[in-house]
């Protein structure tokens, strides 16, 4: 089985759903305590002059709505900016071709470039809707292997070759993506 073409944007969040920690949102907001505090102050001290029962410096809290909507507008951007640039990376170091063999992938690359990973080189496996990503057993790392260009048949065969092959095979669609 032979799988050709780039990664897109949408197989790069399926793959970031099956990759993030399920404790990814709680370290999230411990990380950003400080800005979820100023944003439920501010918030308080707008519903509170809204509904009368105080009387806030409307001038500085126009400010600091200012403030904040700026902030989080420029985090998305520069969110957004990263991902654009982290997926043009993935995708010129990504093979030309990933061939799936019995004894483990084989990468066909630009300008006559080979590679080959055996099986043995990763740990578990976890599908997801547009991709399967393959974990490394040492070093950490994972490999995206994009479905898009696969038929049915094909991704099921590539399950079973994943499911034989690959220890910690105990790995299903995930429903939640």
């Amino acid at each position: 089985m032979r799988i050709t073409g780039q990664i897109v944007e949408q197989d790069l969040k399926d793959a970031g759903k099956l990759t993030r920690s399920k404790w990814y949102w709680a370290k999230f907001l411990l990380k950003n305590w400080y800005g979820i505090a100023l944003i439920s102050i501010v918030l308080w001290a707008t519903v509170a002059g809204l509904i009368g029962s105080a009387n806030p410096n409307w001038k500085g809290l126009g400010v600091a709505w200012v403030v904040i909507s700026v902030i989080v507008i420029g985090s998305l951007y520069r969110t957004r900016n990263a991902n654009a640039h982290n997926l043009a990376m993935l995708n010129a170091n990504f093979p030309d071709s990933i061939t799936i063999a019995s004894d483990g992938l084989r990468f066909d690359g630009p300008n006559g470039a080979t590679g080959f990973q055996p099986w043995k080189t990763f740990s578990r496996w976890r599908e997801g809707q547009r991709v399967i990503v393959l974990y490394r057993s040492v070093g950490g790392g994972f490999f995206i292997l994009p479905l898009t260009g696969i038929s049915d048949v094909e991704r099921r065969s590539l399950l079973g070759m994943l499911a034989s092959n690959i220890d910690g095979a105990a790995n299903s669609v995930d429903s939640d993506s």
